[in-house]
């Protein structure tokens, strides 16, 4: 059974204590203090990570000094997918207190490091080697993060306070008094080559994150007061979120405003996932009205919300903890949709039906959450008792690891999600993988093809069994690559095991189609597939394939052993019969010199040569005479009496003959 598709089982890690578990922890410091800010990973699972640094910082064998005399100055470091140190690098933005907005990586490795104020956006190479320093030129410039879409072009967001601000000499945007805000594409140079403006009257507004997904892209910002997008005026919004094609073009936009006479909130984050659900998250301190829904918070102190709108704008959901000082402070998305968070808390935290932390010790803690499309938590993930852990940035790989950082204080050396950490400075930084298998929903449906060949299933990570019942008490085999053989259709149960999780039971059903008969047909110098209803063709002669020839029929034009395969709507591989096909007619020879032409030939067949032709005749690939034609001098025949085809055409004068290869092809 040749297998139509490789299987790649996406295992799913479901434990009653366990939901990710910890493959490695770093962490590095000064003598002073470290902020961790943000962090990415490519598309290898290298890990980048970005914040500020009040002096020297050593990682391995590598020291990196602070540069200049402001408070901090910036590093980035690059660590492989095991966890091992690369490179490092720093630059200096003055003030030198502002955060690094986010970190991106392209295609083709380069990374992109956005500073929010003020606002800054660099570029490195793989190695490390920065590529440029664009620094925005307006007055109060801010960036929130910077992203990179399929075609490599760079998109960030910003705010401005001035009027007329042009972005690379782009036509001026709208001011209206305060803090405006922008989205921008960028070239590979670092070149503005379109903005979306988004116009605010409050001089507290600030640029927050964007996100995309396929030809849209989507903003959440700290508004604070009203907010104009093209004819709408959102008044009295203190966050904003919009959505936008990537020509500029408004579609929607919907406001999170006080429900309260006073309001403090702030958006963190923005996610969309591969269906247009837009979740954004933050946290706030007084009843708030999101878009409708109101969130209650009886004990005014910063708590965590999430709220998800539909692809149309409209909202879908809005949610909060239900504990006191707590915070939303990053978002990722999942290759399962599912929603990655990164949480710090006092005490404990709930939401969406999960729950987690001590709830006792007056500190601060880190945790990461997966939520559904539904807004339900679908585990909860806290990560050791340490002295003032906060969790600032997270991301998620390719594969569905994830990644999550933030800085911690500790008097004594102490446990972030089960590794010990020693003390460096008075606050140090660290960064956590995870791996974490995504929960599947149904079953998984398979095709394979009836051609008498093995098919392999093959199964990502490690500790894989298989079973062939729902009860897990017939196991079949052991480890990643199955191979098996079967002529109908089977089902299995497949689970993961590492450390003390065992995942839930992933079905995966297997379904056998059969070959479509097929045989060749010959009609003269003409091959055909018969049947002839299949999506794709293709021709070998001699066991080579015909480079080109993709329809049901071949004319063929030289001896050979010649064969087809028909690929069916199922993506079975048909293959035909061989036939040998003789070409016995004559052979191409030029004993006299002459020109036969056009060829492709149509209505007239036309000679050039010295010599005077007097006969012409014409074989078919058989070597039969179909037609002749005599004169004293011919210059030109009428092929009108001959069939399409390829023909040897004889020509004849005094001095010899020449046979040529001609193809008729009437119109």
């Amino acid at each position: 059974m040749k297998n139509k598709n490789i299987l790649l089982v996406a295992l799913i890690l479901i434990s009653t204590q366990v939901f990710a578990q910890n493959t490695w922890l770093k962490y590095f410091g000064s003598t002073q203090f470290e902020h961790f800010d943000a962090i990415t990973a490519d598309d290898s699972g290298n890990v980048y990570v970005a914040g500020r640094m009040a002096a020297s910082i050593t990682i391995g064998d590598t020291t990196l000094n602070k540069i200049g005399s402001s408070s901090y100055s910036y590093f980035l470091a690059k660590f492989s997918s095991a966890g091992n140190f690369v490179w490092i690098t720093g630059v200096n933005v003055a003030p030198n207190i502002e955060m690094v907005s986010s970190l991106a990586v392209d295609k083709n490795f380069n990374v992109y490091m956005s500073i929010n104020d003020p606002g800054t956006l660099f570029k490195f190479n793989q190695d490390g080697t920065q590529l440029y320093k664009k620094t925005i030129q307006s007055w109060k410039p801010r960036l929130g993060n910077v992203l990179v879409d399929d075609s490599n072009n760079v998109w960030i967001c910003g705010s401005f306070s001035q009027y007329n601000f042009s972005l690379d000499g782009l036509p001026a945007m709208p001011h209206h008094g305060g803090t405006s805000l922008y989205i921008a594409k960028l070239d590979s140079i670092g070149t503005a080559r379109l903005v979306i403006p988004i116009g605010c009257n409050s001089i507290s507004a600030r640029m927050g994150k964007i996100a995309m997904r396929d030809s849209l892209i989507y903003v959440t910002a700290n508004s604070h007061f009203d907010v104009y997008i093209k004819n709408d005026t959102f008044y009295n919004a203190n966050i904003i979120t919009a959505c936008f094609n990537k020509q500029g073009d408004y579609k929607w936009a919907r406001k999170i405003f006080p429900s309260t006479s006073t309001s403090i909130e702030h958006i963190t984050d923005i996610v969309v996932t591969s269906q247009h659900q837009v979740v954004i998250g933050g946290l706030f301190y007084n009843p708030i009205n999101v878009s409708g829904a109101i969130l209650s918070n009886t004990n005014n102190r910063q708590n965590f919300f999430m709220a998800s709108y539909y692809p149309n704008g409209s909202l879908r959901w809005a949610k909060q903890s239900n504990t006191v000082y707590s915070s939303c402070n990053a978002l990722a998305l999942t290759p399962d949709d599912k929603i990655a968070v990164a949480v710090d808390y006092n005490f404990a935290f709930a939401f969406g039906g999960q729950s987690g932390g001590d709830g006792v010790s007056n500190k601060r803690y880190a945790l990461m959450m997966s939520v559904d499309e539904n807004g339900n938590a679908n585990w909860i993930k806290t990560l050791g008792q340490v002295d003032w852990t906060y969790a600032t940035a997270i991301a998620v790989d390719k594969q569905g690891n994830w990644y999550m950082g933030g800085n911690f204080q500790a008097t004594t050396n102490n446990t972030i999600d089960g590794n010990l950490v020693g003390v460096v400075g008075e606050a140090d930084v660290y960064f956590i993988k995870n791996f974490y298998l995504p929960a599947v929903g149904g079953a998984a449906q398979f095709n394979f093809c009836k051609d008498g060949k093995p098919t392999h299933l093959i199964a990502a990570g490690s500790g894989v069994k298989w079973y062939a019942d729902l009860l897990l008490t017939q196991q079949v085999f052991v480890g990643n690559n199955f191979t098996v053989q079967f002529d109908s259709a089977v089902t299995y149960y497949v689970i993961q095991t590492q450390g003390g999780a065992k995942s839930a039971a992933k079905k995966v059903t297997a379904f056998m189609f059969d070959l479509t008969p097929v045989r060749l047909i010959k009609n003269g110098d003409t091959l055909m597939v018969n049947s002839a209803n299949g999506k794709q063709y293709k021709w070998y002669k001699n066991g080579t394939l015909m480079s080109g020839k993709t329809t049901p029929s071949l004319l063929v034009t030289s001896s050979g052993n010649y064969h087809a395969v028909m690929v069916n709507s199922n993506d079975c591989s048909n293959y035909t019969d061989t036939i040998n096909m003789q070409v016995t007619g004559l052979f191409e020879t030029g004993a006299i010199p002459v020109s036969i032409y056009p060829n492709p030939a149509n209505d007239v067949l036309y000679f050039a040569s010295d010599e005077n032709i007097t006969e012409v005749n014409f074989y078919n690939l058989s070597g039969v005479l179909v037609n002749t034609v005599q004169g004293q001098q011919l210059k030109s025949c009428s092929l009108n009496n001959i069939a399409d085809g390829l023909f040897m055409v004889q020509v004849k004068s005094k001095k010899g003959v020449a046979v040529k290869r001609i193809l008729i092809q009437h119109q």
